[in-house]
């Protein structure tokens, strides 16, 4: 016995409207599934750029220092070949410990700064510091420990700030970020009936 099924012919075929509704809808999730594969992909990239950018920015500062540096050692070798009257008689006076014939040495202050103290306070020990007039060693004013504790090599850079998308592009996420855009791009791209 065989059995004849007839379509419903009650049901109208689908109209223009429809196509464009449903062409709108695949584009749709092409669109979004791209931006969640490209956020995953880019938005780390990105962050790894600023890091180098900020290690870049780090490194010049210390660089210029290390220029200064070389400077500084450059003039005293200059100094040196030119016979300067000033540099070789303070190195006579503390590297050597002579003095020129016929002058006499300044007599000193106590060599501890903080023996003038009155208020044993921060502040008035750093004013007998900041007071004590001392002679540093060539080495000491060539190579400047002095700058180089107070330079600031920390370089921050404005980076954006901590959204939903972020978090979920450069965390734990990121895997899972990137699956759902590959799946909504194969919705978006996946063939659909043509009506009969």
């Amino acid at each position: 016995m065989v059995q004849s099924y007839q379509a419903n012919t009650n049901a109208e075929p689908p109209g223009q409207a429809d196509a464009v509704i449903r062409g709108a809808l695949g584009w749709l999730f092409i669109l979004v599934g791209c931006t969640a594969i490209a956020a995953a992909a880019l938005i780390p990239a990105y962050f790894e750029t600023l890091d180098v950018k900020q290690a870049r920015e780090t490194e010049a500062i210390k660089a210029q220092m290390l220029a200064d540096e070389q400077q500084r050692y450059i003039d005293f070798h200059q100094a040196l070949i030119d016979d300067d009257p000033v540099l070789i008689e303070r190195l006579a006076m503390t590297e050597l410990r002579l003095k020129p014939v016929g002058t006499e040495v300044a007599r000193q202050a106590a060599t501890d700064p903080l023996a003038m103290v009155i208020e044993p306070t921060p502040v008035a020990i750093q004013r007998a510091i900041a007071s004590q007039s001392q002679m540093h060693s060539i080495e000491n004013e060539l190579s400047r420990p002095d700058l180089k504790q107070k330079a600031v090599i920390d370089v921050h850079l404005e980076r954006p700030r901590q959204t939903r998308l972020i978090i979920a592009a450069t965390g734990e996420y990121r895997p899972l970020l990137a699956g759902l855009g590959a799946l909504l791009v194969l919705m978006g791209l996946w063939p659909r009936r043509a009506a009969a």
